[in-house]
């Protein structure tokens, strides 16, 4: 995923659901089931004001399964199907917990290695949690007023373990703990079934995880601020396709330098799309 002395951003954070059921004689209203899979196609790939690589569609599937209506699980993944320098991958687990109608907690482990055509990125194993390393142990506190009537979210989200290092000036590393903060606002236009949401994210915390400016310098910055608009497009009385489309401006952005490190090029906002495919 992220590392020092990668200088890119972009977007925003993608999220799964988590869901359960129970047996009843009658059923006064439909029941989610305890498992969960479906299918992104997205692009490009964005997390958090932050774009990995190349320009590439990527292919996102994930699963999830509900013990309980408190306590679950799941797997994610990220792919572009390629090998290429630019291409892009990334393998994640969660588990999470209801604590309440609005707070959630849930701790994330993010895999990211290197293409075998990349040598600029890690390759660590998978079990390699230490400095350098193409790990990350993120926890997150995730709050959803909407059960209270009131369409707004907020989540917080420290790394906690993994490659997360900053260093002082004699070049000693020690934990950053960079963290992520957003909040957004859900506004539904329930006749065209469209879901508008602008968000304000920032890395309040950064010990290069979230990027750096021109100078190499890593700090607070709004690194995902935009809005998304998301509808269910119906196929038919069926089946439908959940679509959105996103804008992001960051404060970091993309960083272009030319062969004498002089920076020719900040480009700070960016559009994305994708589309939902439900397996279950």
């Amino acid at each position: 995923m992220k590392k020092t002395v990668l200088i890119f951003t972009l977007m925003l954070t993608g999220s799964l659901a988590f869901a359960q059921d129970k047996p009843v004689a009658v059923a006064t209203e439909e029941e989610a089931p305890k498992f969960t899979a479906a299918i992104d196609v997205v692009y490009p790939y964005l997390w958090r004001g932050i774009k990995y690589y190349g320009d590439k569609v990527a292919f996102q599937p994930y699963l999830s399964y509900a013990f309980t209506d408190k306590l679950s699980v799941g797997v994610w993944a990220t792919t572009n199907f390629s090998n290429a320098a630019d291409a892009y991958n990334e393998f994640d687990w969660n588990i999470a917990y209801q604590l309440s109608p609005v707070v959630k907690v849930m701790l994330s482990d993010y895999y990211w290695p290197a293409t075998k055509n990349n040598s600029d990125w890690e390759r660590s194993s998978y079990f390699d949690y230490s400095e350098g390393s193409a790990q990350s142990l993120d926890l997150s506190v995730l709050l959803d007023f909407s059960e209270k009537g009131v369409p707004l979210d907020f989540q917080w989200n420290t790394f906690i373990g993994g490659g997360d290092y900053k260093y002082d000036d004699n070049g000693n590393a020690s934990r950053a703990f960079s963290s992520y903060a957003e909040i957004g606002y859900t506004y539904s236009f329930d006749k065209a079934r469209v879901d508008v949401r602008p968000f304000v994210g920032a890395a309040v915390i950064n010990g290069g995880y979230y990027g750096a400016d021109a100078s190499g310098k890593s700090g607070f910055s709004f690194s995902n601020v935009g809005v998304n608009v998301a509808k269910e497009l119906k196929i038919t009385e069926k089946f439908s396709l959940p679509v959105f489309v996103r804008y992001t401006n960051s404060d970091y952005g993309i960083q272009e330098f030319d062969e004498n490190d002089n920076l020719t090029k900040t480009v700070k906002n960016f559009f994305s799309a994708g589309v939902t495919f439900n397996i279950k």
